[in-house]
């Protein structure tokens, strides 16, 4: 589904405060910009492997499990429920496992050369850990709110400050306002445990905001390029909408197996098909095979 310049209707719908982004959800690494990341596993603790380390947060109950070689981390809901935010295969790092953070690249079709990337979530790290092994040259802010996540990243997940890598422990929405970078690439994958400051998903509410995107936009360098992981919930049209309305253009990818869909936003036109495709080829020589650039984009809606 390619969702152009909306119109007028839809945008005096989401003035009223009818729609806002879901920037994120579902699937892989967490908290940022006031929370966390996606949820893309709730298998049973039973399944997730020995507990490795507990912590209750200001924002969430984190755990730890280790399973052989895979390391995951989890938030704990008030139910009980413990879902997976992130996993990492410690021998092969650099590796996503998530189809959305997969999908979160389909950025590179639009904007192939970023050289600088800011990070929405930081979770267990995982597209940091892309980045960082397979391009190396670009710099990377990763934005987390809760300091107990950035600690477990760091002791964990392997992922900390250092090198071409920023780490701000900051809610998002201050970050975004006060920064004075310009960024090719913006990754939004922020999540809270549910609460009264978030949608039924997680979403912190402050960044679902027209007046946020909006100044998420104004944080793009010429021809940057906004991803959005958003899960599956009631009200994911309107925040599709939301996200065209407060962009100009953008265009909507599936997840699959999972429920989650991918939202590439720009304030400018988007690449052409035609254009798209003449990029699949560079693009997967250059990422190794880590990424089927072609089985992304048939993933279009």
């Amino acid at each position: 589904m390619r969702m152009g310049t909306a119109n007028r209707e839809s945008h005096r719908q989401q003035a009223r405060g009818r729609g806002v982004v879901a920037p994120l959800l579902l699937a892989v690494a967490l908290l940022a910009a006031a929370g966390a990341l996606a949820v893309w596993s709730m298998s049973p603790a039973r399944t997730l492997g020995r507990l490795e380390h507990e912590e209750v947060s200001d924002f969430s109950r984190i755990r730890v499990r280790r399973d052989g070689d895979v390391r995951a981390l989890t938030f704990v809901r008030d139910n009980g429920q413990e879902v997976v935010q992130s996993r990492v295969n410690l021998t092969a790092p650099q590796t996503l496992a998530a189809p959305y953070a997969r999908t979160m690249f389909a950025s590179y079709l639009y904007q192939p050369h970023p050289r600088r990337v800011l990070i929405v979530g930081l979770g267990g790290g995982a597209m940091v850990r892309f980045l960082t092994h397979h391009e190396p040259q670009v710099q990377i802010d990763a934005v987390e709110i809760d300091p107990a996540v950035v600690r477990v990243a760091d002791e964990y997940f392997g992922v900390r400050a250092g090198g071409n890598v920023r780490v701000h422990t900051v809610d998002a929405v201050a970050f975004v306002e006060s920064t004075a970078d310009r960024y090719d690439l913006i990754l939004m994958d922020a999540f809270l445990r549910p609460s009264s400051g978030t949608d039924a998903t997680g979403v912190p509410t402050g960044l679902k905001t027209l007046a946020f995107l909006g100044r998420l936009k104004r944080a793009l360098a010429p021809g940057g390029i906004v991803a959005f992981n958003v899960n599956e919930h009631a009200s994911m049209a309107d925040d599709i909408a939301a996200v065209a309305t407060a962009f100009g253009h953008a265009v909507v990818y599936r997840c699959p197996p999972a429920d989650n869909k991918v939202i590439i936003a720009a304030e400018g036109k988007l690449t052409t098909d035609d254009e798209l495709r003449a990029r699949i080829g560079a693009l997967d020589a250059r990422f190794g095979g880590a990424l089927s650039f072609a089985e992304v984009l048939r993933n279009r809606e």
